[in-house]
């Protein structure tokens, strides 16, 4: 009987993960940033915001949510990571809801490319 070690599926390397992680980070950044330039500028005027101000203060919540499905995705690679022994960022981003993001965060080769 052939008693072989099976080795962890090919996947995503460690630096794949960093570098999606890192690309959001900076995304979120540049959106937190324009937020608060927003806010500034509605406090210093004072008086109601305008309608593109209360539109872009939608942002927020846009921040919130991508946070929300980052630790989710932490989490799911993680658990992956220790079943199978490999990164699995296309596995992994099967628990976010946010479209957009989960392509991003499956596709580490266009983040090295853009």
């Amino acid at each position: 009987m052939n008693m072989q070690t099976t080795p962890p599926p090919k996947g995503h390397s460690i630096a794949d993960l960093c570098d999606v992680s890192h690309a959001e980070m900076l995304r979120l950044v540049g959106q937190v940033q324009q937020l608060e330039d927003i806010v500034l500028t509605m406090v210093e005027r004072g008086g109601a915001p305008t309608r593109e101000e209360r539109q872009s203060l939608q942002d927020f919540d846009l921040v919130i949510q991508t946070l929300a499905a980052m630790g989710k995705f932490y989490g799911e690679v993680g658990r992956l990571t220790a079943e199978t022994g490999g990164i699995n960022l296309e596995a992994g981003s099967e628990v976010v809801t946010l479209h957009k993001l989960r392509d991003r965060l499956r596709s580490p080769a266009e983040r090295s490319q853009g």
